[in-house]
């Protein structure tokens, strides 16, 4: 009786390239745009220039990037599934052929000790980059449900198809396994600049973007990383809301 071989990770290159990257990018800066344009007026409606003083506005400032997780999860279905006839598979959404249920958790231990040493070396020099939420997140209920649903619900699944499955794995096979995870990474980290001081979270975020890039490249599945995602952004809004 012969036993089937063990499935060996992907290496070849994938049907996408980085045109079909950047095309995708463009994609997702232009839907987001057109969407964020009536949230935005909306919120100048309701609470003008100071929405996080207005809990509605607040609300609907917080679950507005819904739009940037929803287009690129659509970019990822017009650039490679649907373009090329891709199945979901194709951008890791498999069974993982190693580390299934350990991986995640040294993802997430190796993600919070960049954040820790990073963060930790800025201060050191004193820097102290504003790169949080505003406090007013947490005093009602409305901005933690978004909060809670875009972290734990909406990132782990549309930021991992998109960073890991599309923008790494359309890379790997053409630019190698450390150069792509150092692209992904770089735009992962761009992606979180969203307040005055966020240009200092770029080189941690997209360490840790390339540190799962790297996990997707072990594991050959990108469900390792969603469940790294997940619990990195569990803690984030459970010390978030404990600290408030």
């Amino acid at each position: 009786m012969t036993m089937q071989a063990e499935r060996k990770p992907a290496a070849s290159a994938a049907a996408w390239g980085p045109l079909d990257i950047l095309k995708a990018i463009g994609f997702v800066v232009a839907g987001s745009i057109l969407g964020f344009i009536p949230v935005g007026i909306v919120l100048l409606v309701i609470a003008g220039d100071h929405p996080e003083d207005h809990p509605t506005a607040l609300t609907i400032e917080v679950g507005s990037s819904a739009v940037l997780q929803i287009m690129m999860f659509l970019a990822v279905w017009r650039f490679a599934v649907r373009k090329y006839r891709q199945p979901w598979s194709a951008l890791g959404l498999r069974a993982p052929v190693r580390g299934s249920w350990w991986l995640p958790i040294p993802l997430v231990i190796g993600a919070y000790s960049i954040m820790i040493a990073y963060f930790g070396a800025l201060s050191a020099f004193g820097i102290n980059p504003d790169t949080d939420l505003p406090d007013q997140v947490y005093d009602n209920i409305g901005p933690i449900v978004a909060l809670v649903a875009l972290s734990l619900c909406f990132a782990p699944v549309m930021e991992e198809t998109f960073f890991r499955g599309f923008v790494f794995g359309g890379l790997r096979g053409r630019w190698g396994v450390p150069l792509s995870a150092l692209a992904s990474g770089l735009l992962f980290g761009i992606v979180h600049t969203l307040n005055p001081g966020a240009f200092y979270i770029v080189p941690p975020i997209a360490a840790v973007g390339a540190l799962f890039a790297f996990g997707y490249a072990y594991s050959d599945s990108i469900f390792p990383t969603m469940a790294a995602h997940f619990l990195f952004n569990l803690i984030s809004v459970t010390l978030g809301i404990a600290s408030s």
